[in-house]
């Protein structure tokens, strides 16, 4: 039902990197990285399952397009994020923020080619609420998150051109092949220097009113 997509890594200067991952900076090594369910959101889980249902790999989730108008579906942005939810207490809702020493050290890295199944993003929440809630995806659900009459030029002129947010989910990232890593800090750049990689560099953004658009210089 779903089409993958392979190719060899560029080397042209021109390459474009449209392909985004976030995860932990400490998990960065020079292998190859497959997902961990144990240390998936139990919230998420189901949603997760469904795809290797689905798909029959247990899923790494990515953003596909420019950076400047889909970073905040990778959740970098939770590097400097705040508030971070609520709970009742005693009939009243208290917010919760972080403390000094709280805030995670995530990092982003892009990619020229991902192996994966392309899906649309703003029908992801069909899987999420049916998981959640006990619900069957229909198969027309199925038709509207994967598509598969859509060519991979398709869905990669529709992520460009903005007309649909769209995510790739792939069954293993080699890490050792992404083309740019960006981190919050200059300690992060030299500890992942130190680990061989040289396609890092400090990248912040905007946490308020959740940024759908980043006035970024370093497009790609």
């Amino acid at each position: 039902m779903s089409r993958k997509w392979r190719s060899r890594p560029s080397k042209d200067s021109s390459t474009r990197f449209l392909y985004h991952h976030c995860m932990p900076a400490s998990g960065i090594t020079s292998g190859t990285i497959t997902a961990d369910r144990f240390l998936s959101d139990p919230d998420f889980l189901p949603s997760c399952d469904w795809v290797e249902e689905q798909l029959g790999f247990f899923p790494l989730f990515l953003a596909a397009g420019t950076l400047d108008t889909i970073a905040w579906m990778t959740g970098y942005q939770d590097t400097w994020r705040v508030w971070t939810g609520g709970i009742s207490v005693e009939g009243r809702y208290r917010k919760i923020y972080r403390q000094k020493g709280e805030f995670p050290n995530l990092a982003l890295l892009s990619f020229d080619t991902v192996e994966g199944v392309f899906m649309d993003y703003d029908y992801w929440h069909i899987v999420l609420n049916a998981c959640m809630n006990g619900r069957t995806v229909t198969q027309q659900e199925k038709v509207w998150i994967f598509k598969p009459s859509w060519s991979k030029s398709r869905w990669l002129h529709a992520a460009l051109t903005g007309t649909h947010h769209v995510q790739i989910v792939a069954p293993e990232l080699p890490l050792w092949l992404s083309g740019k890593i960006r981190v919050k800090n200059r300690a992060t750049v030299c500890r992942l220097k130190e680990r061989g990689f040289e396609n890092v560099q400090v990248f912040r953004i905007p946490v308020h009113q959740n940024q759908r658009h980043i006035n970024n210089p370093n497009r790609d």
